[in-house]
């Protein structure tokens, strides 16, 4: 028997719900049993401010580790800022100033922000001699196609004709080469986490942020295509975590870092963000065909969305088995709402004023109009 659109609707509203409310995500997860580390770490973050950084910075003070964070010394962090006494923070830039990262030992390096193979190439002639372990915090763009679901860490990567080319039009095969040149480095001691959209307070771009704040605001919302087209992403304190733990059990390899645990569609999304805020709201659901006819964007302006079909069929459904299996565990969706909340509410209003992605409210407005009346 088919479902009708209410009916999904009414059922998608009860599971999440429950999501919701954070008495679990869909399906089982089995949490992750957390030990005291064997002994204390000696660890070097290179970046460390930006969006993940404070929360790795976190983790690892907490699990008794020593840090040592390598960057500019111009970006200001925007969460966990009195953690930052805690570390010791060595100036330089990855493009033509390595000299603090000389004569040096640490147990373990986290790469978490290396575009370029250069860079990457640069650090680990530096450290390779000097440190047990190099993580590199890579991406899931990485892959050759995302046409096809189910895409895991085995699948073919992306390449580009020209290896020495610094353009971010070749992100994801410039991130491919960066993990080769890890490997090629560090072998069995090299790590690659590849995290979906990274999500949650701290974030640096809005995307997937867009979303409860937007439903936070309430009214009727413009929501994307087809209701139960599946989505990813991951808390950026669940990647956080997961990149400590890998190095604190040596598990060298290669890792999709995405969530939930269990498939999770846009619709379930939406609504488990609107159990956790008060206002009220309706969900407007255009058709991707009517958002592309009046040039609403995927992924920049309906983000964590991408269309169904084509090309990017495939981005909403990653295999994370391996990450699970070494450890990977999942705080709920209410929980990242929550957070992300809290900590966007506390953002100077400037900042708020100007966010970095979404729908621009006038532009849903008259989207949702001509879609009443078409």
């Amino acid at each position: 028997m088919k479902t009708s659109r209410r009916t999904f609707l009414k059922a998608s509203i009860a599971k999440t719900a429950v999501l919701g409310l954070g008495y679990a995500s869909i399906g089982k997860t089995e949490k992750r049993k957390i030990i005291n580390p064997p002994k204390s770490l000696r660890l070097l973050i290179l970046g460390g401010t930006a969006f993940t950084g404070p929360h790795l910075i976190k983790y690892a003070l907490n699990r008794g580790h020593d840090v040592s964070i390598f960057n500019r010394g111009k970006t200001k962090p925007t969460i966990h800022k009195e953690l930052f006494d805690n570390v010791e923070k060595l100036v330089g830039d990855r493009n033509d100033n390595l000299e603090a990262l000389k004569g040096r030992q640490w147990d373990a390096v986290i790469d978490n922000y290396a575009t370029y193979p250069r860079w990457v190439r640069q650090t680990t002639d530096i450290l390779r001699g000097n440190a047990d372990t190099y993580l590199f915090t890579s991406t899931l763009s990485v892959h050759a196609s995302f046409s096809k679901r189910g895409l895991n860490e085995g699948d073919p990567v992306g390449k580009t004709e020209d290896p020495t080319v610094e353009d971010m039009s070749a992100y994801g095969p410039l991130k491919a080469l960066s993990e080769e040149v890890t490997r090629k480095a560090f072998g069995k001691r090299a790590i690659i986490v590849r995290p979906h959209l990274i999500v949650g307070p701290g974030d640096t771009t809005d995307r997937w942020t867009y979303w409860p704040v937007r439903i936070a605001k309430g009214g009727e919302v413009l929501a994307p295509g087809d209701y139960n087209r599946p989505v990813q992403y991951i808390d950026a304190r669940d990647l956080a975590e997961f990149e400590i733990h890998l190095i604190e059990q040596r598990a060298g390899g290669t890792y999709s870092a995405v969530g939930p645990l269990a498939e999770l569609s846009m619709a379930e999304m939406l609504y488990g963000l609107r159990a956790v805020v008060s206002n009220d709201i309706t969900f407007t659901w255009v058709d991707q065909g009517f958002l592309a006819q009046n040039d609403v964007s995927p992924w920049s302006e309906m983000t964590a969305w991408m269309p169904s079909g084509g090309k990017f069929d495939g981005f909403g459904s990653f295999e994370n088995t391996k990450a699970v299996s070494a450890g990977l565990t999942y705080r709920t969706l209410a929980d990242t709402a929550t957070a992300t909340l809290e900590w966007w509410n506390g953002l100077p209003e400037e900042r708020k004023k100007q966010p970095k992605s979404g729908l621009d409210p006038e532009k849903e407005k008259t989207v949702l109009k001509s879609w009443h009346f078409r």
